[in-house]
């Protein structure tokens, strides 16, 4: 009986052990070397200055669940300076090094996918220690037989009140562009690449 006992539990513990790998096994991963997140500060209403982000990772499972998560230390603006007084004055990096976003996606309409498809993908963004949804409008593209192609159709536009960061963030940012008045808004596009790793 103890024999047939522990039989049992060892292949309980196999199967669940198995179980929990392919549940874990990613499906998709970023290819972080061409996946971009961009977006522009507006400065006086008119000064348009962009960023991107490079730091991506991330990955989307056989089930659909999806997280990217974006490195706020890889901000560049192609001003050094510019980029470590956001990364110190607004984003705090120190304390909120990354923003992340969760999905799901309907994995039967990405595998109907021919070239091509418009899908509208509700997610949730948490940034600076605060979770929020918002709705991804992108264009989905299978490049080859191991790429998906993930590219924003229209802009996200955060509001960085929403998310708790504090105005004197923007007000210490803004005192290091002689006093110019910054938007509280961003437009925030994307370019993410996924290899099929399996």
């Amino acid at each position: 009986m103890n024999l047939i006992k522990t039989t049992l539990a060892a292949f309980l513990l196999l199967s669940l052990s198995t179980l929990n790998g392919a549940f874990a096994a990613p499906k998709y991963i970023v290819d972080s070397n061409n996946s971009v997140v961009n977006f522009s500060t507006i400065k006086k209403q008119y000064v348009v200055d962009p960023a991107v982000f490079e730091g991506i990772t991330g990955s989307i499972s056989n089930s659909g669940q999806a997280e990217i998560n974006i490195n706020l230390s890889s901000i560049d603006t192609n001003i050094p300076i510019r980029d470590q007084r956001l990364k110190a004055l607004f984003f705090k990096v120190a304390k909120f090094p990354q923003a992340t976003i969760k999905a799901t996606i309907d994995m039967k309409k990405i595998k109907s996918i021919r070239y091509y498809k418009r899908m509208e993908i509700p997610a949730i963004l948490e940034f600076y220690g605060v979770s929020k949804e918002i709705k991804l409008e992108v264009l989905i593209a299978k490049v080859y037989k191991k790429k998906l192609l993930i590219t924003s159709m229209k802009p996200i536009i955060i509001n960085a009140k929403d998310y708790g960061v504090p105005a004197k963030n923007l007000v210490a940012l803004s005192k290091t562009v002689g006093g110019l008045s910054l938007s509280e808004e961003v437009a925030v596009n994307f370019v993410l690449s996924f290899a099929d790793k399996q």
